[in-house]
C-alpha cells in the first residue's frame, strides 16, 4: 500500500518521514473555520489543538478536527494526561495524532503508543467515525494505514522528562519531541529565564538524543531569520513555526501593529 493510496494519510507525517520540515501553529481556543482556512493558506502543516489549558465542546472539537483534515493540515491534540477514553475518543473524533505534554516516564510513553496504535502495535479499538471518514471497507488495509499515520510527539519540560528522554525517545512508535521550556525553566528555579544557558543546555541534551535516533525535533531556540532557519534544518532540526504561542499572541500583535500609527 503507498501513501497515495492509503485510506487514511497524515501529510505531515509523510513530509517529516522523508526528512522534510514541517511548520506548527498553536491553536487554544478559536477551533473555527478561518482558523483552519488561513493555516492551510499560509502552508501551516500541524494543528497543535490545546486541551491541557483549555476545555472544548466535543462536538466543536470533532467539527474543527475533521474541518482540519479536509484541509490537508494535520490536527494534533497536546493532551495532559493518557487513558484509553482520552486517546480513543479524541482519535475517533478526527485527530491524527498526539502531543504529550509534561511526557516524563516510559511507563507513560508505553501507554500512549498502546492506546493510539491498532493492534499489533497497540489495543486502540476500531471505530468508523470521523477517524475513518465513517466508513471502513478493508479493515486490515484501514487498520495499517492508521497507525502509519498517527504521529506521536513528546513535550519535555521538566527536569523529570529530561533525566528520562533517553528512555521515552527509545519506545517504538514515537515520531518526535518538542519542548515546553516555561515549564521546564520553572521546574529548574528558573521561572521566565527561557535563554538561561543551564535551560538551554538541558534542551540541546534532549535534542541530541531524538537527532541520533532521526525523530524529530524543534530547536530549543526557533530562528529568527531565513539564515538561522537554514543552519537549524542543516543540522537536522525538522519542527518549526509558532508553536509555543497562542492565537491570543498573534491578535494581539496584529492589533498592535494596526494601532501603531494613532499611538
Amino acid at each position: 500500500m503507498t501513501q497515495a493510496d492509503a485510506p487514511i494519510r497524515n501529510p505531515a507525517k509523510e513530509k517529516l518521514q522523508r526528512g522534510e520540515a514541517v511548520l506548527a501553529f498553536n491553536v487554544f481556543e478559536a477551533l473555527r473555520p478561518s482558523v483552519a482556512k488561513i493555516a492551510a493558506q499560509l502552508g501551516i502543516d500541524l494543528l497543535l489543538v490545546e486541551t491541557e489549558h483549555v476545555s472544548h465542546n466535543p462536538e466543536t472539537l470533532t467539527h474543527f478536527l475533521v474541518l482540519a483534515r479536509d484541509n490537508g493540515l494535520a490536527p494534533i491534540v497536546t493532551i495532559p494526561t493518557v487513558t484509553r477514553p482520552i486517546v480513543s475518543g479524541l482519535l475517533d473524533a478526527g485527530a491524527l495524532g498526539f502531543c504529550l505534554c509534561h511526557a516524563e516516564t516510559p511507563e507513560q510513553v508505553a501507554e500512549l503508543v498502546r492506546w493510539a496504535k491498532y493492534p499489533p502495535l497497540g489495543e486502540r479499538a476500531l471505530a468508523h467515525a470521523a477517524n475513518a471518514d465513517y466508513r471502513i471497507t478493508d479493515v486490515a488495509r484501514y487498520c495499517a494505514a492508521a497507525n502509519q499515520a498517527t504521529l506521536l510527539l513528546l513535550k519535555i519540560e521538566s527536569r523529570k522528562g529530561i533525566a528520562n528522554a533517553g528512555a521515552m525517545l527509545a519506545i517504538e512508535g514515537i515520531d518526535g519531541v518538542v519542548f515546553g521550556p516555561g515549564d521546564l525553566a520553572a521546574d529548574m528555579g528558573l521561572h521566565g529565564r527561557w535563554q538561561d544557558p543551564a535551560l538551554l543546555a538541558a534542551m540541546e541534551g534532549v535534542a541530541k538524543l531524538a537527532l541520533a535516533r532521526r525523530l524529530a525535533v524543534e530547536p530549543p531556540v526557533g530562528p529568527t531569520d531565513q539564515a538561522e532557519y537554514q543552519r537549524q534544518r542543516a543540522a537536522g532540526y525538522r519542527i518549526f513555526g509558532p508553536a509555543r504561542v497562542t492565537e491570543y499572541d498573534h491578535l494581539r500583535a496584529g492589533a498592535l501593529a494596526a494601532l501603531a500609527p494613532f499611538r
